[in-house]
């Protein structure tokens, strides 16, 4: 009776062990979809950058999303493009003064995307 108590709680505290381990190594995906735009990155739940170096995959897929609405926006020149991308732009894209008073930002955010969103 006693000796099947300990290897039970034993059992458990190596489970126990083991899930902290997964939780803390295993790099859980994330999907960042906008509109018909999507990206996939992925990032550990407790996940803390080596010093020196900083975290920009989140960053990363938000500019692919970018890029990828832009090329949309070229094509049939929706408004719902239009809007998504002025979002990134402002939050994610590099800013360049012949763009903030442009009459037609939008035009020359997408034709250099590449600049502006890498």
């Amino acid at each position: 009776m006693k000796k099947s108590r300990i290897i039970k709680v034993s059992l458990g505290i190596i489970g126990l062990w083991i899930l902290i381990f997964f939780i803390f190594t295993y790099k859980f995906e994330k999907k960042l979809k906008i509109l018909d735009c999507e990206s996939t990155y992925s990032e550990k739940l407790f996940e803390k950058p080596e010093p020196g170096y900083l975290n920009f995959s989140e960053s990363n897929a938000k500019n692919m999303v970018a890029l990828c609405l832009c090329e949309k926006y070229i094509l049939n020149k929706n408004k719902n493009y239009k809007n998504e991308i002025l979002k990134l732009y402002e939050k994610q894209g590099i800013k360049y003064g012949r763009f903030q008073n442009s009459k037609s930002k939008i035009d020359s955010i997408c034709k250099y995307r590449n600049q502006i969103f890498f």
